[in-house]
């Protein structure tokens, strides 16, 4: 295949691949307080110099392309890492020009700009998906089949009574204290139910898709489940340090929590699972025991924490997720799912996973 029909053929690509590159350039020289539209520019002139050397490693004979190729493999496909950094950018490029269209409408108030971030997350999902990686959205781990929704009941249920065990033991010990919030009539409490269940299920499916979907699927392809599970648990982990009153412990757990959701991953090859343990840990921890869900606390509870006992145990203003109580309980958890063979796929992931 010629240079000209390779690039008829893949337009799409090109077209996106410059979008992304003077999108990026555009937003970094804003960061930097320069002109946005000369670095606009420089990088579409950059994407072509990059496209270039994409195209002269293309042109190498396909004996040593496949064994030499840093860029394509032997099915000249984009290789893991470089689809993977191609997807971060994406997004990144994505949530800026959807800070910039939401300032120039004023349609999302910027104090909310943030819940357009997982809805830029599924976009870049979709467009690597598909001019990329040649896949259907569902090969993600979102497939349809008969038990979808027991295995989201089943991550239900199972993340409840994790984080049941955690916040029941400190009440239990005393070591939290709540009372009734004052003036919750029932309306309030359905509608503070409503939005907590809405919140933490956008939160959690956000959260799955962007550190148990492509990319992190991606690198299972190029370093192998262990190397990946164990490399998006420390961003995992490293995103939650910035949180208020985050300290080792909080750091530690929030890995092991990343782990356990990979590895439900692992198992099922469907984000479902993973989300429904998600969604239950952080809604019962907030809405339920009524305590911060990694430094936040929210006014939407059914008790109001008075006392929270030894940092080490509770986790303090944290919460639950920097204390030991949950460091053993993960650890239970993801030796289960590691050791339990009855935790198989409900599906055959694999045809999801074909070329089209």
């Amino acid at each position: 295949m010629n240079v000209s029909e390779l690039l008829f053929e893949y337009w799409y690509f090109v077209v996106l691949y410059e979008v992304l590159c003077a999108g990026f350039a555009s937003f970094l020289a804003r960061s930097k307080g320069r002109d946005q539209g000369i670095w606009f520019v420089w990088g579409l002139v950059l994407g072509v110099v990059g496209l270039v050397l994409i195209l002269a490693m293309k042109k190498l004979p396909e004996e040593i392309a496949a064994k030499n190729n840093l860029l394509l493999d032997s099915e000249n496909f984009l290789r893991s890492g470089w689809r993977a950094l191609l997807f971060l950018v994406t997004v990144i490029v994505l949530y800026y020009l959807s800070a910039v269209l939401s300032e120039l409408t004023r349609v999302v108030p910027p104090q909310s700009l943030f819940f357009l971030f997982y809805i830029d997350v599924a976009l870049a999902t979709f467009l690597m998906l598909k001019f990329i990686d040649k896949r259907r959205f569902t090969s993600v781990g979102v497939p349809y089949h008969g038990k979808v929704l027991k295995e989201v009941l089943l991550g239900v249920l199972i993340g409840t009574v994790m984080i049941g065990a955690v916040g029941g033991f400190e009440l239990l010990i005393g070591a939290v204290k709540l009372n009734v919030r004052q003036g919750l009539s029932l309306t309030l409490l359905l509608r503070n139910f409503g939005l907590s269940f809405l919140f933490f299920a956008y939160f959690a499916a956000g959260e799955e898709l962007l550190f148990r979907g492509y990319s992190y699927q991606t690198l299972i392809e190029g370093m192998g489940g262990i190397g990946a599970t164990i490399f998006m648990a420390a961003v995992f982990g490293a995103m939650h340090v910035f949180n208020p009153n985050a300290g080792l412990i909080s750091m530690a757990n929030t890995m092991l929590a990343g782990a356990w959701l990979s590895v439900a991953y692992l198992k099922k090859r469907t984000l479902y699972f993973p989300f429904g343990m998600h969604f239950s840990w952080n809604f019962v921890q907030s809405f339920i025991l009524s305590l911060p869900v990694s430094g936040l606390l929210t006014n939407r509870t059914i008790f109001v924490p008075t006392d929270f006992g030894p940092d080490w145990l509770t986790g303090g203003r944290y919460g639950p997720e920097a204390g030991v109580g949950t460091t053993v309980v993960l650890i239970a958890a993801l030796l289960y799912f590691l050791l339990d063979r009855r935790i198989k796929p409900a599906y055959d992931y694999a045809a999801y996973k074909n070329r089209l």
